[in-house]
């Protein structure tokens, strides 16, 4: 008999299964910019790998791949097969059979075991990975035509973007995508941007010693 179960399930809720379940780690990560979340097309599979995560945890240990089960918890197979379900979120999922069910849980204990070790590091890690999510949330808010240069935007952001000065940055952002440089199609690439943001946080038009117009696209198309 098959059975379904999350990858590394302990990370959307840690210590699982010594614990009252009141919540779940759902990241907000997951929805912008995870690249193995973006790969997920279907909006069924996006609901299901929730609910199955949900589910697992609650039940602390795999789940039967059977239709009449996934039938009473709410799945309409007949919509969308559990096998298409599966395939789409074969880096979230395994199938692992009823000899191999505790052999998988107790792998998945022991990688969990070593993350505890791994991730009991200075604060400072916390906060490099906060910042790490607020460049990746800020880049997908950029004009889409106009996210050229990631490495480049992400080096300047590093060296430039500081506990201190993270909320500028933010206004900076906002400033400037309010701004009617953008309106009308003015855009800065994204890697020129960061490295100028700091220029958008008080006032929205940029220096008028600066010249805009020799890196923008108008209506979407590149100059």
């Amino acid at each position: 008999m098959e059975y379904i179960h999350i990858r590394n399930l302990e990370k959307y809720h840690p210590g699982y299964k010594d614990r009252e379940l009141k919540w779940a780690k759902i990241y907000f990560m997951m929805a912008q910019g995870d690249p193995d979340c973006e790969l997920i097309e279907d909006e069924i599979d996006w609901a299901r790998l929730i609910k199955i995560i949900l589910l697992e945890l609650e039940a602390k240990t795999p789940l039967p791949n059977l239709d009449r089960y996934w039938t009473k918890k709410g799945f309409n197979v007949k919509k969308r097969p559990m096998s298409l379900t599966i395939k789409m979120l074969h880096n979230f999922i395994e199938v692992v059979t009823q000899d191999s069910k505790l052999c998988a849980l107790d792998k998945d204990k022991d990688k969990d075991k070593e993350k505890i070790v791994v991730t009991q590091k200075p604060v400072t890690n916390s906060h490099s990975e906060e910042r790490q999510n607020l460049f990746e949330t800020s880049w997908i808010k950029y004009p889409a035509y106009r996210r050229k240069g990631k490495q480049v935007a992400l080096k300047r952001f590093n060296q430039t973007v500081t506990a201190e000065n993270e909320g500028e940055f933010i206004k900076a952002l906002e400033n400037y995508l309010k701004s009617d440089n953008v309106k009308k199609g003015y855009v800065l690439r994204a890697s020129k941007w960061f490295s100028e943001w700091q220029d958008w946080v008080e006032v929205e038009p940029p220096p008028s010693n600066r010249r805009i117009v020799k890196d923008y696209t108008y209506a979407g198309r590149q100059a």
